[in-house]
């Protein structure tokens, strides 16, 4: 209960969620797969939800000049609801901080019928 308090504060506006979503390396490497390049983070919410971010590395291009320029680390972020399959299917940052609303909401609601 009391980690759903700090959730609720810790998440409540869309600000304070993108930033815990854009901190995802404090969750902890979750899988590495070396030959592609990739580290998965996990964090999973109260509800059994977990959150997926893969940081890869790209390639940054010159489009003016058709140009290769060098490579960035990108991340992208995946939902898997509790009981569900994963599924590849990458999701906006908006869409996992919407789903932190959601869940915070619910921690809110949980929190007032427990006083």
């Amino acid at each position: 209960m009391n980690d759903n308090i700090n959730l609720v504060q810790a998440w409540s506006n869309d600000d304070k969620r993108k930033q815990f979503i854009e901190a995802y390396k404090v969750w902890g490497v979750y899988e590495t797969v070396a030959k592609l390049d990739l580290a998965y983070y996990r964090y999973e919410m109260p509800d059994g939800t977990i959150i997926y971010a893969m940081e890869h590395n790209q390639k940054i291009y010159d489009y003016q000049n058709g140009t290769k320029e060098g490579w960035k680390t990108g991340v992208s972020y995946y939902i898997q609801k509790k009981g569900d399959r994963f599924m590849p299917s990458p999701s906006s940052i908006w869409a996992v901080a919407d789903l932190m609303k959601q869940a915070k909401m619910e921690f809110q609601k949980e929190c007032k019928n427990t006083q």
